[in-house]
């Protein structure tokens, strides 16, 4: 997954977007903002991957700060500060709320602020309250994600329906400065089987793809920075024992549960040998050896 080229598909799809309103654009963008962009960045130094390694038991590698300037250093850079670009859009007097990301809106031309509270992906609710100059009519549509089934939708504490197209829940009514409508979309757990391969696929929950942790074997602090990223495929490489899964990929679910309510944090058991496996989100995954893509053998 190189870095670039997720941040030029977002481009991409924003321009795409920008001509036809279909949700399924920002499907799209929510996986690759969330499993791309936002794991492309090391928490601790700032520094960016050039690309994100899938092989099993390997690690993330990031730039240097003065001694390597990757493509992915430039487009890593403007990534991190692109973050609100496309939570919202407007179409005439239409207001669409496309991710489900804490943040302020102000249309002034309009005189309307919204402010979004959320604790997502580690809840699967977002408040959205309105201060507004003046009551008035507003088109609200809030996206109903491909991933979740049944959009819930309150407003003043009084569930609503709207009506459904493209992918969107659209509400048309005069809101009030604080009303305040809430929205909760259930994420459930899956298995995504790579295009062609049946047997090797990743756990993913809503629209977050889960990493297994295999450890810190051979790390240390700043060992993940690296100079020449022609040499990213050498650099600490391990012998990491790899979970073996002997049964079909569907058995991952029914032995997978959630082992924190507050955050998305799992655990897959039944592994080969009575082993198990602590899943994280993939972007959270930054200095540790991992696992992403799941391969059902047999036990011969």
């Amino acid at each position: 997954m190189e870095t670039c080229c997720t941040h030029n598909m977002l481009r991409l799809t924003r321009a795409l977007y920008a001509g036809d309103d279909s949700s399924s654009y920002i499907d799209y963008f929510e996986r690759a903002l969330f499993n791309g962009v936002l794991a492309s960045q090391d928490p601790d130094t700032g520094m960016m991957t050039y690309f994100q390694s899938t092989r099993p038991g390997y690690v993330r590698l990031y730039h240097t700060p003065f001694d390597s300037f990757w493509c992915c250093t430039g487009s890593g850079l403007e990534n991190h500060a692109r973050y609100g670009e496309s939570i919202y859009a407007r179409y005439k007097d239409a207001l669409f709320v496309n991710l489900f990301i804490a943040s302020t809106l102000e249309w002034r031309e309009r005189g309307i602020t919204l402010e979004q509270k959320t604790r997502f992906p580690d809840a699967d609710s977002t408040r959205l309250t309105f201060k507004l100059t003046r009551p008035q009519t507003i088109e609200l549509s809030i996206r109903q994600p491909a991933w979740c089934d049944a959009l819930h939708i309150s407003v003043n504490g009084k569930g609503v329906k709207g009506t459904s197209d493209r992918g969107y829940r659209y509400l048309k009514r005069r809101f009030l400065s604080g009303d305040v409508v809430e929205v909760r979309a259930p994420m459930t757990l899956r298995v995504e089987t790579l295009p062609g391969e049946r047997e090797l696929g990743a756990l993913v929950y809503g629209p977050i793809v889960l990493a297994g942790r295999l450890g810190t074997q051979g790390l240390t602090p700043g060992s993940q920075l690296i100079v020449n990223e022609r040499e990213s495929g050498n650099m600490l490489q391990a012998e990491v024992k790899i979970p073996r899964w002997t049964r079909p990929l569907e058995e991952l679910l029914a032995n997978t549960t959630r082992t924190n309510p507050e955050r998305l944090e799992f655990r897959t058991a039944g592994f080969e040998g009575g082993a198990s496996v602590d899943l994280i989100p993939w972007f959270r995954m930054a200095h540790e050896r991992y696992n992403l893509y799941w391969e059902a053998k047999s036990p011969a």
